[in-house]
C-alpha cells in the first residue's frame, strides 16, 4: 500500500475535542481492516489552534512534530512540541495540543489498537 500525503484532501474541523481554532487532517490510513493501525495523518493546526484534552481507551496514539511549535499535554502536564518531538498516549492516558507559534503546526499522528491481553 502506497499513500502520498499531496493526494489526500484534507477533512477541516473546528473545535476538535472541544479545542478551537481550524485543524486539517489529511487521513493517510483511516480503518485499515484486520491491521492493529487504526488511523495515520498529517495534521495540521493553525495559529493559536489547539485539540483539547481527551483520552484513549483500548488504543494508543502519537503525535510526532514535524514543524511549527507548540505545546503537547500529556497526563496533564505541559511539555514543549518542536520538531523531533515525540509524544506517545498510552491505554487509559490522556493528551492535548496546542498551536503557539505563528506558523502551522505540522505533526504525523497515528491512531493504534491496544493488542494487550
Amino acid at each position: 500500500m502506497i499513500q502520498n500525503v499531496h493526494e489526500v484532501e484534507p477533512e477541516i474541523a473546528q473545535g476538535v475535542r472541544d479545542g478551537n481554532g481550524t485543524v486539517y487532517a489529511h487521513k493517510l490510513l483511516d480503518v485499515y481492516p484486520a491491521s492493529a493501525i487504526k488511523s495515520i495523518g498529517l495534521v495540521r493546526l493553525e495559529p493559536s489552534a489547539t485539540i483539547g484534552p481527551h483520552a484513549h481507551h483500548g488504543e494508543e496514539d502519537f503525535y510526532y512534530c514535524i514543524s511549527g511549535s507548540g505545546v503537547v499535554v500529556d497526563n496533564g502536564i505541559e511539555y514543549p512540541f518542536t520538531p523531533g518531538t515525540l509524544q506517545i498516549t498510552r491505554d487509559g492516558e490522556t493528551q492535548a495540543i496546542r498551536n503557539t507559534g505563528e506558523t502551522e503546526l505540522v505533526f504525523l499522528g497515528a491512531l493504534v489498537a491496544n493488542l494487550k491481553g
